[in-house]
């Protein structure tokens, strides 16, 4: 039977960015965010339908709430854009998350730059724009027994270590959980079943995964304070540096080492499936994602909308005393589901619907 590599590389680059940045509102933005606002949280759901802002062909849906420190609350499935609407410096501006499927389709540099698009319709000019918080990962299969390995051959810096088990079954750990560097490994191939994340699959089968293997996610979360003391402060200074700073965290930060009989633990030497992981380079020089169309709605799966779909049929069948899901029974539903709305909307079931589906396109950001 043929043996499995050491380590094999399906996947590699940035998972997560946070992006602040200041400047000056364009005139109107504010007062047209708060009219917005104010339809969010009004009890009318005709008026909240309409809780909907335009901005670079972007359809946001404007949040009822804002959240510390930002007034206002922006998202699509691309950006969530959180907007301060104090004339106070304390705070940037604007914050931004950038979706971590925006990334894998479109890459980095194109995400950003789409998102200073969206951000120069807001400010009258960007004056600042700053990393907050960006995660880099590899994913990757290996021959190695991760469940096997012992705390003590992790040498970091950190002084946490956690390990996560599902049905007594090994899922991963976190190493420095809270600190200004954290990192994970975990099972992506299971995370992948919670998430809805299966575009990952066609990637990893792309490159080289045999769909059986379990594939590993090593993932380095950097937070500010990091970042700055790296001199990382735009966006293009994280692309130039994201090579060493994923050096320094595999090499210095964090390292798994094969136990020896030196009680210095520094000197062991490094596991060789890590010295495989210290030789990625997370810019290759081709960060252009893997190019796929990412949607900017989040409208739910044909795998939701259908599974809790078909579990209503069913569970009126039964009740009903139907022996199968056909035709006659999707009628039968609908007609007593129409009795039943005129009952409670007093003969208003067409408005009342009209309503709701508005409501779901502003959730899910549709026309």
């Amino acid at each position: 039977m043929e043996s499995k590599e050491v380590f094999k590389k399906v996947f590699k680059g940035v998972d997560s960015l946070y992006i602040s940045y200041r400047g000056e509102l364009r005139e109107g933005v504010k007062e047209c965010l708060e009219e917005k606002k104010r339809l969010a949280q009004s009890d009318d759901e005709t008026e909240q339908a309409l809780s909907r802002m335009v901005i670079n062909f972007h359809l946001f849906e404007v949040k009822d709430r804002g959240a510390k420190g930002f007034s206002f609350i922006l998202v699509d499935n691309w950006y969530r854009i959180q907007i301060s609407g104090s004339e106070k410096k304390v705070m940037p501006t604007i914050y931004v998350q950038v979706s971590s499927e925006l990334l894998t389709g479109h890459g980095p540099e194109s995400a950003i730059s789409r998102l200073r698009k969206v951000v120069k319709k807001l400010l009258v000019k960007i004056e600042e724009e700053t990393v907050s918080r960006a995660d880099i990962f590899v994913d990757f299969t290996t021959n190695e027994k991760l469940e096997d390995i012992k705390s003590i051959s992790w040498i970091t810096r950190a002084k946490k270590l956690a390990v996560y088990r599902y049905c007594d079954a090994f899922t991963g750990l976190v190493i420095g959980q809270g600190g200004d560097i954290s990192a994970r490994i975990y099972d992506k191939t299971s995370e992948i079943g919670e998430s809805h994340k299966d575009y990952l699959k066609e990637i990893w089968e792309m490159r080289g995964w045999d769909t059986i293997q379990t594939v590993w996610r090593l993932e380095f979360q950097l937070k500010r304070v990091c970042l700055k003391q790296s001199s990382i402060n735009t966006f293009s200074d994280f692309m130039g540096k994201a090579n060493g700073l994923w050096n320094y965290c595999t090499s210095n930060w964090l390292r798994l080492a094969v136990i020896g009989d030196i009680v210095n633990r520094s000197q062991w030497i490094t596991n060789p499936m890590w010295k495989s992981i210290q030789d990625v380079r997370i810019n290759d020089g081709k960060f252009v994602g893997v190019l796929r169309e990412v949607d900017k709605s989040r409208v739910p799966s044909d795998k939701t909308i259908f599974q809790n779909g078909m579990g209503y049929l069913t569970s009126f069948a039964a009740k009903e005393g139907f022996k199968n899901v056909n035709n006659e029974t999707v009628i039968s539903f609908l007609d007593i589901g129409k009795k039943y709305l005129e009952g409670i909307t007093k003969g208003e079931e067409e408005d009342y619907l009209k309503k709701k589906i508005n409501n779901k396109k502003k959730k899910y950001n549709k026309e």
